[in-house]
């Protein structure tokens, strides 16, 4: 890691992604923002400024939205449009040059006339495959160093120890670390040390775009426009302050209590959708639910499924590159599974049954319908979603391949390392089961009966049939 960057808690989340020189006729530092959408607390702005400085350049920030994608639909688009246009806002009142595109089919690709007068590039380091497969592109065509920042933890997963394998250790090794760099974070205040004129060969960002500019934009996309966009999920920094605003205010102190019950309006933070897109930092929520006056006995168990759980999913997928794949299940679970490949499945229904939420079980019905219609589904209903649809497929492969679809395409907060977690718990990344069932073998099964006895949940089921 450069030395430029030796500020805060730079030296731990900023890593070489190659061992290529700066170049010293660059025009500028370029960094490329996938999915670290916020313009306040990014460590990708930080280490990018702070290298700038050292080499008295300006610096450019790149971001782009690929409708070839698999997963392209109106209501991610949508989203991720709209978390330009915040990001885009964000710099431009620090004055800071920005540039984003929809890349289209058959159009001329941008990046790499952005990336031939960079001095050295800067990217968030993310974990999933859609994450690496940008990594890969951006080192495939840079001919100077390129650096990965790691933005999206509290703790760098980088400097947590090497083969935790269970939950406990993990949360043993990072409780350790967490104030550390909750501290480290605080020492880090970076600024453009002089103003630069960036010469650009195009300038487009979303900075100025309206809602209904954005709306027709991606109407006019080659993607999937069968997806609608979800009213229910502004991609805005006002309606992410209301999340948060209600987290301090009407979850925090009943969490642990009300966590679990989807039919309750404020069970969950409903934060997943942000913070996948990177529109909040974690660092920015604990400062939140630090600053509620909520004692922190009734706020541990929120900080616990925030922290803990997320940041290890996080963990597994950095050192599980395929995550996203049946194949990377534990081998006990593929093996009991498979063995009950061929048990009889009288529930099968087809794919587009599934989706649209038409099979013989009413509250995964409901589940289904909700996730399919507002594009995110309460995480205690993910849990009992995931298991079912083994039932409903013709064989586990079958399954997963399918609730990946629905993950990557219907949900807001889906191709993320949370989320293919939860779907490895429900197929068997987790301790077994206590006897042997058809279709699930040792995998753990799970019914709806303590949902049921949930107060509101049956009126909750009965609305969404």
């Amino acid at each position: 890691m450069s030395t430029s960057t030796a500020v805060g808690d730079l030296p731990d989340r900023v890593v070489r992604g190659n061992e290529l020189p700066v170049q010293e006729t660059g025009e500028y530092v370029l960094a490329v923002l996938n999915r670290a959408l916020r313009g306040e607390d990014n460590a990708v702005i930080d280490g990018a400024i702070a290298h700038a400085n050292t080499l008295n350049l300006p610096v450019l920030f790149y971001s782009e939205l690929d409708e070839s994608v698999a997963y392209a639909c109106d209501r991610l688009f949508y989203f991720a449009l709209g978390a330009f246009r915040e990001l885009a806002q964000s710099l431009h009142a620090h004055n800071i040059p920005c540039i984003q595109i929809l890349k289209r089919a058959n159009t001329e690709d941008p990046l790499p006339s952005l990336v031939e007068k960079a001095a050295a590039i800067y990217t968030d380091e993310d974990y999933t495959h859609w994450d690496r497969a940008k990594q890969k592109r951006l080192l495939h065509i840079a001919s100077q160093a390129v650096f990965f920042v790691d933005a999206s933890r509290l703790v760098p997963t980088r400097q947590l120890p090497q083969k935790l394998r269970t939950t406990p250790a993990f949360r043993k090794a990072h409780g350790a670390l967490k104030e550390k760099y909750v501290d480290l974070r605080k020492d880090v205040s970076v600024g453009l040390e002089s103003e630069h004129k960036v010469s650009l060969p195009f300038s487009h960002n979303f900075a100025a775009y309206s809602d209904d500019a954005l709306k027709s934009l991606v109407a006019e996309c080659d993607i999937n426009h069968d997806i609608k966009i979800s009213p229910e999920h502004p991609p805005t920094q006002s309606g992410l302050q209301q999340r948060i605003k209600t987290l301090k205010t009407d979850i925090l102190a009943r969490y642990k209590w009300i966590r679990n019950n989807a039919a309750l309006e404020h069970s969950t933070s409903q934060l997943s959708p942000y913070l996948h897109f990177g529109m909040v930092s974690p660092h920015q929520v604990l400062t939140e639910i630090e600053s509620a006056d909520v004692p922190k006995t009734y706020t541990w168990k929120f900080r616990d499924e925030f922290l803990t759980w997320r940041e290890w999913s996080h963990y597994q997928a950095f050192h599980n590159p395929n995550i996203h794949e049946f194949e990377s299940l534990p081998n006990s679970a593929k093996k009991t599974l498979l063995a009950h490949a061929g048990d009889a499945r009288p529930e099968l229904k087809t794919a587009s049954d599934i989706i649209n939420g038409n099979t013989p079980d009413a509250t995964w019905n409901a589940a289904q319908r909700e996730w399919l219609n507002t594009g995110w589904l309460h995480n205690n209903l993910r849990m009992y979603w995931a298991k079912q649809i083994l039932r409903f497929t013709p064989t586990p492969e079958d399954a997963w391949e399918l609730a990946c679809y629905i993950n990557d395409t219907l949900s807001l907060d889906g191709r993320d390392p949370a989320t293919y977690a939860s779907m490895r718990w429900a197929f068997g990344d987790a301790k077994p089961g206590y006897s042997e069932k058809e279709i699930y073998g040792w995998v753990a099964p799970k019914s709806d009966r303590a949902i049921l006895k949930r107060t509101g949940m049956k009126d909750w089921i009965a609305e969404r049939q």
